[in-house]
């Protein structure tokens, strides 16, 4: 009875019309916001290798200089996208794909609030993921929201019940009918992922399945929430205004709240309170160890000591490098300190934000999406945390060769270094981590995903039980 269903139901969406012109529509308009999405990608990425690669000859052809005011000269760091990213830009519009490297301080790329962008950013953005996310389940609410009501309507829903037609067999029919016409409607989109994958690694590609099949999940929570709305109203105007404000609800007002809620409970400092923190902890030291003044009088101590001599010009090596060693170490270690405090607290608030995907299945998919596309904080902190490792190798090798380079103290106007040093300085390299990494970041999501997807099915079974004509 359930295969019949399904047949009446789709040949009903053909006979009518509504199917192909729905899809018609869906495609024109996801083939542009991906097209135009592509396009911005490989713009970007184009712009940011140039970029990359005029800032790398910029810093091999610095001359000769003072290798201090070399390092200072800096470099550029860019994170590079995943293909997936033109599907989801996830927080990738507000965080920026640059940092900018130099000794003693590390830069960051955000401090506002973003914390909600994975869910909520995306909103009024003809983006492939908006596209995907907010109007397929219009398409399925014009397909499916008077599926039972107008059986009811028209009589007909009395004489399937007299026929012996279970609620059961009704419903499902008519569930996995609106999930089968989406996927028709959506037919050529899926095609177009499947000839993409040749252009994706292994990687790229368990990323993509995993999405399609998250947005399955998805359009069967709604399609069995549009079916049950239909059978539980007496009529299709009313299940189609009650569908619209579940549809308002689920991408508008959850999201907002849930990132407005996870901001007031979890607040994180200003760009500048943040700055003035850090700046304030490395002059007066973390606990237990002294300001700054008392810190570098003992390392010069030591030194004096261990080499017995009286005065710092006096020392075999370069007294400057080994004190910007010393500061940039201890810099480093107050650096590390608060930047995993700002991160714990961006993850933080993400908890709190996926206690509001209890209550929409949007916020749950964007965590999955935004993962899998490599979009996402998680993958954000990664890229940071690798270019601050690099800051880190990089400056500490250039000051090295400076303690190898000269004894005792040395005038910053001194220029005795040239391009071979600065060419020993290898360019960055970013690797963006595999999927398990998106996979554990997103397992919280995943679970709620199939949570939704359990309780629409019980929804659509209770209200089988209650079918009436």
């Amino acid at each position: 009875m359930i295969a019949a269903v399904i047949r009446k139901e789709l040949r009903g969406f053909l006979r009518d019309g509504r199917l192909l012109v729905l899809a018609m529509a869906m495609l024109c308009v996801l083939a542009g916001a991906l097209a135009a999405s592509v396009v911005s990608n490989i713009r970007s990425q184009t712009q940011r290798d140039a970029i990359d690669a005029t800032a790398r000859a910029q810093w091999e052809q610095q001359g000769d200089k003072n290798p201090h005011r070399a390092a200072h000269f800096g470099i550029y760091v860019f994170k590079p996208s995943l293909m997936l990213a033109a599907l989801d830009p996830g927080i990738g519009e507000q965080v920026g794909q640059s940092l900018w490297l130099e000794p003693h301080k590390r830069n960051p790329t955000r401090h506002s609030r973003d914390a909600d962008a994975p869910s909520t950013s995306f909103l009024g953005e003809l983006t492939p993921i908006f596209v995907l996310v907010a109007l397929v389940p219009l398409l399925i609410i014009a397909m499916g929201h008077n599926s039972v009501s107008h059986e009811r309507e028209t009589g007909t829903l009395r004489m399937l019940h007299a026929a012996g037609l279970q609620g059961r067999d009704l419903l499902v029919g008519k569930w996995l009918a609106v999930l089968l016409a989406t996927g028709l409607a959506l037919l050529p989109v899926a095609l177009l992922a499947l000839g993409s994958m040749v252009l994706l690694s292994a990687d790229e590609a368990l990323r993509l399945v995993f999405v399609v099949l998250s947005l399955t999940v998805y359009y069967a929570v709604f399609a069995a929430l549009t079916v049950a709305v239909s059978a539980r109203l007496r009529t299709s105007r009313g299940a189609l205004l009650l569908l619209l404000s579940i549809w308002i609800g689920a991408l508008w007002v959850v999201p907002r709240l849930g990132a407005a809620g996870a901001e007031a409970v979890l607040p994180v400092p200003t760009g500048i309170s943040f700055s003035r923190q850090i700046a304030d902890d490395i002059r007066t030291g973390l606990p237990g160890d002294g300001d700054a003044a008392s810190r570098m009088a003992a390392f010069d101590a030591r030194m004096l000591a261990d080499y017995k001599v009286s005065s710092l010009n006096d020392l075999p090596f370069g007294a400057n490098a080994a004190r910007r060693l010393y500061r940039d170490a201890y810099a480093a270690q107050v650096y590390a300190l608060h930047f995993d405090r700002l991160w714990d607290r961006y993850a933080a608030q993400q908890n709190i934000l996926r206690i509001a995907g209890l209550f929409s299945p949007v916020i749950p998919l964007r965590g999955v999406s935004s993962a899998m596309a490599g979009t996402d904080l998680a993958h954000q902190r990664h890229f940071e945390e690798q270019a601050e490792i690099y800051r880190q190798a990089f400056t500490e090798q250039i000051d090295q060769w400076d303690l190898q380079a000269r004894r005792g103290v040395v005038s910053a106007e001194d220029r005795y270094g040239g391009e071979s040093v600065w060419m020993s300085v290898k360019p960055f390299e970013y690797r963006s981590p595999a999927l398990g990494f998106a996979l554990e970041q997103a397992l919280l999501d995943v679970l709620t995903m199939l949570g939704w997807l359990v309780l629409a099915v019980a929804l659509l079974a209770r209200t089988a039980r209650r079918v009436e004509p």
